[in-house]
């Protein structure tokens, strides 16, 4: 009896220990909300940004898939489909090995093999190194070659070559495992088709496009991403790091808590994250920075499906990634559908943008009409500008400066030219 009398009185005792620690605990809370909101926004961004799974497969992909058959030659696109990422899995799946150099230095040999019949070719906008090719083929070349075209020929087994457009080097590896009706599959399951002719402008492999063509608009809805999304992601480290916030003329700079990185968010949407935490090597290969450069973009913490590898600016150590619409580089003059990443001796520097484009919406309006690219060069020319100059071409769609989210903004295919460096729509060169 007297033990169940002692029985009660503990555990009225501890009751009435709880009940007083959950009165002190609401107490401190209500008293002080903003940190613990505040930690718990954190830790939701956090979790948010874990959800943003990307590999370098997705982003350091092959942009277009040119398809040669006799001496025709056409880029093809899957609407429903990535064909470049199809094409990557397909190859993924093989066995290559044996790498030799087959052509050295010769730009007729270079274009025989572009346009070699019966052959699919993979193309990137920009070099990337053998080892990076490794790591998204599953395979094992040894090879420190740069690649910027991969051609196989889809009728013959065993006639896999790498190409690099800026020597005009030609490799060769020898190819097992195949299953080329895979590959013809792939071509057959494209549902639009530009003709084309593979040549070289100012060592870059082009697609000449012969006569005028139809290339579709594009809409999208524009997404606004939360401020907190890449204060949580790019500097804290544990959510009880503090964060110096103030409004300055153009936007709001934020600061960790030991100064090392700046995150400057300006009214146009325009970002900029300097991260000083430690020393960059600034001899590293273009490997390391393309590595270093993906791990940045994902650090960002928000969705970049159509982003893709598109530039290494060797002079300042940068990567640029930019969004692309079937096969196709979106460009605006904000810098809008771009993240850049530069790695400088004493800090990296990232700028991106809050802007986004998110899901495609239908658009009323019907194929606009591009003119062929010699009719296109020469407008150019008559225009005053120096061809021999222009280092690059290519269809792209031009994107307005809208910031504004939940807005729908139109995308506008035209032609686009790299002259003195910049990308610029020829209608501007030629107003």
């Amino acid at each position: 009896m007297k033990d169940t009398k002692t029985r009660k009185i503990v555990r009225h005792v501890i009751l009435l220990i709880l009940a007083l620690t959950s009165i002190v605990l609401s107490w401190v809370i209500w008293t002080n909300p903003a940190r613990y909101e505040r930690a718990k926004q954190v830790s939701s961004e956090k979790v948010q940004s874990n959800q943003v799974n990307r590999d370098k497969g997705d982003v350091i992909l092959p942009t277009q898939v040119i398809y040669t058959k006799g001496e025709q030659q056409e880029l093809v696109n899957n609407s429903k489909s990535s064909l470049p990422k199809a094409a990557v899995k397909e190859i993924s799946s093989w066995k290559l090995s044996n790498i030799t150099r087959v052509s050295r230095g010769n730009k007729e040999h270079f274009l025989d093999y572009a346009t070699l019949s019966h052959s699919l070719m993979l193309k990137y906008p920009s070099n990337i190194t053998g080892k990076i090719f490794n790591s998204i083929y599953d395979q094992k070349l040894n090879t420190n070659a740069e690649i910027s075209q991969i051609v196989v020929n889809v009728n013959k087994p065993n006639e896999f070559f790498l190409l690099n457009d800026a020597t005009y080097d030609v490799y060769q590896a020898k190819a097992s495992k195949q299953d080329l009706k895979q590959l013809r599959k792939l071509i057959k399951q494209s549902d639009s088709q530009y003709k084309v002719k593979e040549t070289i402008m100012n060592h870059n492999l082009i697609n000449d496009y012969q006569t005028a063509i139809k290339v579709p608009y594009y809409s999208f809805s524009v997404n606004k991403e939360s401020s907190s999304v890449f204060t949580a992601n790019l500097l804290t480290n544990t959510d009880a790091d503090s964060i110096d916030t103030k409004k300055i003329k153009d936007g709001t700079e934020y600061v960790s808590n030991d100064t090392t990185k700046r995150l400057l968010i300006k009214n146009n949407g325009f970002v900029t994250f300097n991260n000083a935490s430690k020393a960059n090597d600034t001899e590293e290969s273009l490997k390391r920075n393309l590595e270093l450069s993906f791990y940045q973009m994902k650090q960002l913490g928000v969705q970049v499906d159509n982003m893709r590898y598109f530039n290494f600016h060797e002079n300042n150590h940068e990567i640029e990634f930019r969004d692309f619409v079937e096969g196709f580089p979106i460009f605006n003059a904000d810098g809008l559908d771009t993240i850049k990443v530069a790695h400088q001796a004493k800090q990296t520097t990232t700028s991106f943008s809050i802007y986004n484009l998110d899901v495609p919406v239908p658009t009323s309006k019907s194929d606009k009409e591009l003119p062929s690219t010699q009719d296109m060069l020469d407008e150019l020319k008559y225009s005053g500008i120096n061809t021999d100059k222009i280092e690059d071409i290519d269809i792209g769609y031009e994107r307005p400066s809208t910031t504004k989210a939940n807005s729908t903004v139109e995308l506008e295919p035209t032609w686009f030219i790299k002259y003195h460096g910049d990308w610029t729509s020829y209608r501007d060169l030629v107003s």
